[in-house]
C-alpha cells in the first residue's frame, strides 16, 4: 500500500495543526489571566496589580469565554467564505469581518499573541482562487499582523501587559508558563512555514498537471482536426461518386430519350407535322426537367476550371469563353491587392460571377456587362452590372436563390436593383486567413 500523502493532504493537516496551535495558545493565555486573576482576588492582591497595569482590566472571568466564542465565529465565517462567489468586495468584506473578530480575540488575551492571524492568512490562501485577489488579500493580511504586534498596540490602546500576570508567580513558575506561550508561538510559525510550503508544492503540481492536460488536448485536437479532415475527404470522394452515378444516369435517361424523340421527329416532320410538333412539345419538357435533375445534382461541385486554375485564370477564361459565345462585352476591373481566398469562397465567386453574367444576357437581353471587385476593410465587394432592360419587380429565381443560400453559409449578403440596367451586388466578409496571405 502506497502510504505517500500528497502536497494537498499535508497542507490539509498542516492547516488544522494550524488551527489547532493558535486556538490552543489563545485559549492557554486566557487560562492564565483567568487563573492569576482570581489567584489575585482571593490573596486581596489585586490593587497593587491594577496600579502597575494603570487601567482596569475586562472582567477575567470572560476572558475564556470570548476566546471561544470569537474562536468559533472566525470558524463559521471561514465556513462562508468557503462557500461565496469569489470577487473583490466579498474577498474584503470577509477579510474585514475576520480581521474585527481576531482583533477582539486578541484584546482579551491583551494582544500577547497575534498567531490567530496566521489561521486567518492561511484559510485565505486556501480559498482564494485568483491570483490578483490573493496576492492583495496576502498583502492586507501581512500588514496587519505586524501592526498587530504588543509593542505597536500599547502605543495606541490601553491594554495590560502578560508579563504584569506571570510576575506574581514565582521565578521558575513564571519562565515556565512563558516557555510554553514561547513554544505554542513557535510552533505557529513553524506550521504556518510548513503549510505555504505545501501550498506552493501544491500550486506547482497543479500548474505542472493544468500544462500536461493542456498538452494532451493540444494532440487530442490535433488528432481530431487530422481524422475531420480524413472523414472530410473521403465525405467528398463519397458525395461526388454519387453525384457522378446520379449526373451520369439522369444525363443518360435523358440524352437517350432525346435521341430517340428527335429520330421519331424526323421521321415523323414530312408526314405529319402536327404530331412532329407534339412530339417535339414532349421532347423540350424532357430536356427542361434533365436540366432540372442535373441542376439539383451539380449545384454543391466545384468547378472542374477551379480544380485545375487558381481563381483569377478560371474568371478569365470563363469570361472569354462567355465573350466568345454570347458576343456580349465584358469589362472585367479589379482593385484587390491579392487574388487568394479560400476553397468555399473562391467556389462562391465564381458561381456569382457565372450566373450574375449568365443572367444578364439570358433575361436582361444586355450586350455589355461591367464586373469589378473591390475591398471595404474586411469585406469583399462584387458587382456585376449590365445596360440590360432591367427589372422593376425582381423574381427570384433558381440561380439567384442559390446564389443567395451559397453568400448566406459565408456570412455574406446579396443585393439586387433592376430600375437601370440590373446590378448585382454581393458583399462577402473574409475570414482571417486571407488578410495575411
Amino acid at each position: 500500500m502506497n502510504m505517500t500523502l500528497s502536497s494537498k493532504e499535508c497542507m490539509h493537516i498542516t492547516f488544522r495543526f494550524l488551527a489547532f496551535f493558535s486556538f490552543v495558545q489563545a485559549l492557554f493565555i486566557s487560562g492564565c489571566i483567568y487563573v492569576t486573576s482570581d489567584m489575585l482576588l482571593s490573596t486581596r492582591q489585586a490593587y497593587d496589580f491594577i496600579e502597575k497595569v494603570n487601567h482596569i482590566p475586562i472582567a477575567y472571568y470572560k476572558v475564556p469565554v470570548y476566546v471561544i466564542l470569537s474562536f468559533l465565529l472566525l470558524c463559521v465565517i471561514m465556513k462562508l467564505h468557503s462557500i461565496l462567489k469569489e470577487t473583490v468586495i466579498s474577498i474584503l468584506s470577509i477579510l474585514a469581518i475576520e480581521f474585527a473578530i481576531c482583533i477582539f480575540l486578541m484584546w482579551s488575551i491583551s494582544f500577547t499573541a497575534n498567531t490567530i492571524l496566521l489561521f486567518v492568512i492561511a484559510n485565505m490562501m486556501v480559498l482564494t482562487r485568483q491570483r490578483g485577489n490573493k496576492g492583495l488579500s496576502l498583502l492586507i493580511m501581512i500588514l496587519l499582523y505586524l501592526a498587530t504586534n504588543y509593542d505597536i498596540i500599547s502605543h495606541i490602546i490601553p491594554i495590560s501587559d502578560y508579563r504584569y500576570y506571570l510576575s506574581v508567580y514565582s521565578t521558575n513558575a513564571s519562565s515556565l508558563l512563558s516557555s510554553i506561550n514561547s513554544i505554542l508561538t513557535t510552533s505557529c510559525m513553524i506550521t504556518f512555514l510548513l503549510f505555504m510550503l505545501f501550498l506552493i508544492q501544491d500550486q506547482y503540481n497543479e500548474s505542472k498537471e493544468i500544462r500536461s492536460l493542456n498538452n494532451e488536448l493540444q494532440n487530442l485536437n490535433d488528432q481530431l482536426k487530422e481524422y475531420a479532415d480524413d472523414r472530410e475527404k473521403m465525405g467528398e470522394t463519397k458525395e461526388r461518386n454519387r453525384l457522378a452515378r446520379e449526373i451520369h444516369d439522369t444525363l443518360g435517361h435523358t440524352l437517350t430519350g432525346l435521341s430517340t424523340g428527335l429520330e421519331a421527329c424526323k421521321a415523323l416532320i414530312d408526314k405529319n407535322s402536327d404530331a412532329a410538333k407534339k412530339q417535339l412539345d414532349i421532347l423540350s419538357k424532357v430536356a427542361k426537367d434533365g436540366l432540372k435533375d442535373v441542376r439539383r445534382s451539380v449545384k454543391k461541385l466545384r468547378p472542374d476550371t477551379l480544380e485545375n486554375h487558381s481563381l483569377k485564370e478560371a474568371l478569365e477564361s470563363t469570361i472569354e469563353d462567355f465573350v466568345r459565345t454570347t458576343g456580349v462585352i465584358v469589362h472585367f476591373i479589379c482593385h484587390l491587392e491579392t487574388f487568394k481566398f479560400q476553397a468555399d469562397e473562391e467556389e462562391a465567386i465564381y458561381r456569382i460571377i457565372q450566373e450574375g453574367t449568365t443572367n444578364a444576357v439570358r433575361h436582361g437581353k444586355a450586350s455589355e456587362i461591367f464586373i469589378s471587385f473591390g475591398m471595404d476593410h474586411d469585406i469583399l465587394i462584387i458587382i456585376v452590372e449590365d445596360n440590360g432592360i432591367g427589372c422593376d419587380n425582381i423574381q427570384e429565381g433558381f440561380g439567384l436563390h442559390h446564389m443567395k443560400e451559397r453568400v448566406a453559409l459565408l456570412n455574406g449578403n446579396v443585393r439586387c436593383y433592376g430600375t437601370n440596367g440590373f446590378v448585382l451586388i454581393v458583399e462577402l466578409p473574409l475570414r482571417e486567413e486571407e488578410r495575411h496571405d
